[in-house]
């Protein structure tokens, strides 16, 4: 293997002739030859050079110094160096403490073989060249890993900064789709209550469906978003009946005459139409389309049977026939017994109570119950009579106290105990708002013009 490096090799011994004897071997392998003529000489040769020196070639018979203590001294000053010791005796102590002392490379017999001396410089060279290089590839291996360490550690900080950068923008992301979905929500209510001020009637039932719908949603296991979509359904789906005559809306479905209920029917379609500019009610438009859909496949406009209807339009079709009895069904108590025997029949006359609104709501349960796996889903039916049973239980332990007071003396934080309507049953606030200087205010100016309650339920404990 041809050596690559410029070496720098340097001869002591005290017989100018081995000097020259040997400088002559070297001459053509255009090494740059240092000489000295003993140990002490060649030591400050060694200590007085800024480039090392490759090879040290010592005589071992010197004067003042022998060449195993001369090369125990160079080891000190150039450790790299290979180290070669002539010798003209067979004296092995002195061989011994060349190679213990001096850490020597070979030990060589005057007089030499021009030939095999050569091939150990050179031998001697290529491993001084590979131990070099050696130490060269680990100091650069060891800058890369400290370099890779160092990139390493500043990736982990810029991932973590990254990672906590994203985390932040996610956060904020998700706020601002919260923020908008909570905006849109609003956006639908708000024109829920517009309906409620043209139609006091229809407004106040679809936002009695809304609310009922969206709990029986959530004691289904239903998550967050399909509990806003059945809620927005349920603001919406009789969307399609808005423009037919009000005799209409005021009849049960089975009272209606042929032509009547031919457009009673068309009204979940025409619901979904209506919704279709608007990307984000897709999901909504098909529960309106599907809630009156019968779960045995019986009902309209598909004819649909249980699980393909999807679950907001079956939890739909339950919460509004239930509000829808509860607000066609009469208020007198002998006419609620009279409407319980058409649906009921003779075991009507078994539920025994003297509270409208009690008998009302238990012969409407019955009638869901009789009708589940016909026209509505077991399950659904089960949720809507475990919330209101759970509803009647709350109302027995804590019945909510107000006191009247007149219109000047609201403030500020006051919730109403009672909605607030004009006269001509316009909803102006729903029960439960609470009161800020601005409705106060509107409210003050109002009555002023319209006639208004003087006198309003506000909330207390």
């Amino acid at each position: 293997m041809a050596l690559q490096f410029e070496h720098r090799v340097l001869l002591v011994d005290d017989e100018p002739s081995i000097i020259r004897s040997l400088q002559r071997l070297l001459r053509k392998e255009k090494f740059q030859i240092l000489t000295a003529s003993s140990g002490p000489e060649g030591l400050d040769i060694l200590s007085g050079s800024d480039n090392p020196v490759s090879l040290i070639i010592s005589d071992q018979r010197m004067p003042a110094m022998t060449g195993a203590q001369f090369l125990e001294k160079a080891r000190t000053l150039e450790p790299d160096a290979i180290r070669f010791l002539l010798t003209g005796y067979s004296d092995v102590k002195d061989i011994l403490d060349a190679v213990n002392k001096g850490e020597i490379h070979r030990y060589l017999t005057k007089p030499w073989n021009d030939d095999e001396l050569l091939l150990q410089i050179r031998s001697a060279l290529e491993t001084y060249e590979l131990k070099i290089e050696n130490r060269r590839l680990n100091d650069l291996t060891l800058q890369q890993n400290a370099k890779l360490t160092e990139l390493n550690q500043n990736l982990e900080k810029k991932i973590q900064e990254r990672t906590q950068e994203i985390l932040r923008k996610s956060q904020a992301l998700e706020e601002a789709n919260a923020s908008l979905e909570r905006g849109f929500i609003d956006t639908i209510r708000l024109l829920s209550s517009l309906v409620e001020t043209l139609n006091p009637k229809l407004g106040s039932y679809l936002s009695f469906v809304a609310q009922l719908a969206k709990r029986i949603a959530l004691e289904m296991g239903l998550d967050r978003q399909q509990q806003d979509e059945i809620e927005i359904a349920g603001l919406l789906h009789d969307v399609g009946l808005l423009g037919l005559p009000r005799i209409l809306l005021e009849k049960d479905s089975e009272d209606m005459a042929e032509v009547e209920l031919k457009l009673f029917k068309q009204h979940p379609v025409i619901g979904q139409i209506c919704l279709q500019p608007v990307e984000r009610l897709d999901a909504v438009g098909a529960i309106i389309f599907s809630h009156h859909e019968n779960y045995d496949g019986s009902g309209f406009p598909s004819g649909l049977i249980g699980d393909l209807i999807p679950i907001g339009a079956r939890i739909i079709r339950v919460a509004a026939d239930y509000a829808a009895y509860l607000q066609k069904w009469p208020k007198n108590i002998d006419d609620i017994r009279q409407r319980a025997v058409k649906y009921l029949g003779h075991s009507a006359r078994n539920i025994v109570t003297d509270d409208p609104q009690i008998l009302s709501s238990e012969v409407i349960k019955q009638i869901l119950f009789r009708r589940s796996k016909c026209q509505y889903d077991p399950n659904v039916v089960n949720k809507l009579v475990q919330i209101l049973q759970e509803d009647l239980e709350k109302n027995k332990k804590s019945v909510e106290k107000s006191i009247s007071i007149t219109l000047p003396f609201l403030k500020p934080g006051m919730r109403l105990a009672q909605e607030i309507r004009v006269q001509d049953g316009r909803l102006l606030l729903a029960r439960g708002s609470i009161l800020n200087a601005a409705m106060i205010s509107a409210i003050q100016k109002l009555a002023k013009t319209i006639l208004i309650d003087e006198r309003v339920e506000i909330a207390v404990g």
